[in-house]
Formats: structure tokens, sequence, C-alpha cells
């Protein structure tokens, strides 16, 4: 970013106030990426943003980017996802995401892909569908854009549509083509289920989900796309 003026679209992913009263916000920024912005003074009231720097919070973001710092001027709250903030389990299933993304998202660099799925997500999780399910879209859709999600329709060997999966660390493989006894087994119903769940439009999404009943374990299922991911980016 050169040095002037900016009017910036994101999110805020974290919050840390200094004990010279400053705000620093750990931002991921349409076009630009995650990086911190400052509000010099902002803890003591110096300018108020009220609840607009919490996390969570998207909106238009009027900054000031000198040599050395990008400056936060004021804000216009677009998003503040209430019945998530409002919830303290969801609200600790949004932050356990934005941690994600703090952690694994590079500086400075472009990712509107998974703003957007994150974005997805968010809205998702304000409504009455299962939490585990939502995390399920969330880290498959993220890591998919990122070509770490393991194929779940094809075996990894022998490329042939599989019907009941055998996850084996960050692949999937059909029965012909297993080879480890110890695999996790995906049978063919929770299968389709996990394939609908990422791949359906969030509006199709809501109406498949008031037909059906979940039969997958999202948090199983979850744990071995985390560690995909944590082993992949380490």
């Amino acid at each position: 970013m050169r040095q002037g003026f900016y009017k910036l679209t994101g999110v805020v992913l974290k919050r840390h106030e200094t004990s010279e009263g400053d705000i620093r916000l750990y931002n991921l920024f349409r076009d630009f990426g995650p990086q911190w912005i400052l509000a010099p003074g902002a803890a003591r009231g110096r300018r108020r943003f009220g609840g607009a720097t919490e996390p969570l919070i998207w909106g238009h973001f009027s900054c000031y980017k000198s040599p050395k710092q990008l400056y936060l001027r004021d804000i216009e709250v677009k998003e503040d996802h209430w019945n998530i903030r409002s919830n303290p389990d969801k609200l600790e299933r949004a932050m356990i995401w934005a941690n994600l993304l703090t952690k694994y998202l590079l500086p400075l660099q472009p990712c509107n892909e998974v703003m957007a799925v994150f974005y997805d997500s968010l809205c998702l999780l304000e409504g009455d569908i299962d939490e585990s399910m939502i995390e399920w879209r969330f880290l498959y859709r993220w890591m998919k854009k990122w070509g770490l999600a393991p194929e779940l329709i094809r075996c990894a060997s022998c490329g042939k549509e599989v019907t009941t999966a055998y996850w084996d660390g960050d692949v999937v493989f059909c029965e012909e083509c297993r080879s480890n006894k110890d695999e996790l087994i995906i049978p063919k119903e929770e299968l389709r289920e996990m394939v609908f769940a990422f791949a359906l439009p969030r509006e199709s999404l809501v109406r498949w989900i008031q037909r059906v009943e979940l039969r997958a374990n999202y948090v199983v299922y979850n744990r071995k796309l985390r560690d995909i991911l944590r082993l992949s980016l380490a």
C-alpha cells in the first residue's frame, strides 16, 4: 500500500488494547489481505468507535497509510452479526474460525476467496443450523480454495467414483484401493451428506437441511481437516 488515504472493506479478526491506550485491530481486508490497523488513544476515549472495533464487525474502514503504519480514522459498520455475538456458543465457534484465519493467512496477501467463505459461514451460523456442519463447510471450502481439501468423490489411487470412502491422511480411497485397515470409514449416506454440505449454495443448503436428518459425525471430520491444515501450513 502506498502512502495516502484509503477506504477499505473488511472484517475485524482480533482486537488488542495497548498499555498506552491505543486500540490495535487485525483486520482481513478485501484486495489487501490481513494486516494490523492502529487507532491511537481510542481505548482512552480520545476517538470513540463504540462497538465497531469488536471482532466479527464487517464494514468500510477509512484509514491513512503512513510510511510505517496504517491508522484508523472512521468505521462505517455494514454487518455486526449480533445474533452470533449475543450467543456465547456461537461466538466461541466464530472466534475459533477467526483465530484460524489469523494464524494461517499470510499478512498483506489478498485472499478474497477465503474472506467470502468466512462471511458465508458466519451468515449460516446466525441461523438454527448444526454448528459442526457449518464448520465442516467453512473448513472444506477454505481448504478446497487452497488445494488442501481431500477429494471426496473420487479415489485418490484409481480415480473411480467412491461410494463408501476410506479417509487415510489427507486423501480418500475406494474399497479396492485401501491399504491401511485403520483409516476412517465414511459410509455412503454420510459421504453424500458431506458433499451436499459444502457444495450447495447457502440458500439451497438452508432449504435442504429443513428436509433431512443430519447423520455425519462432523466433530471427527472437522478434526481431520484441521490436522491437514495444520500439517500443510506448519
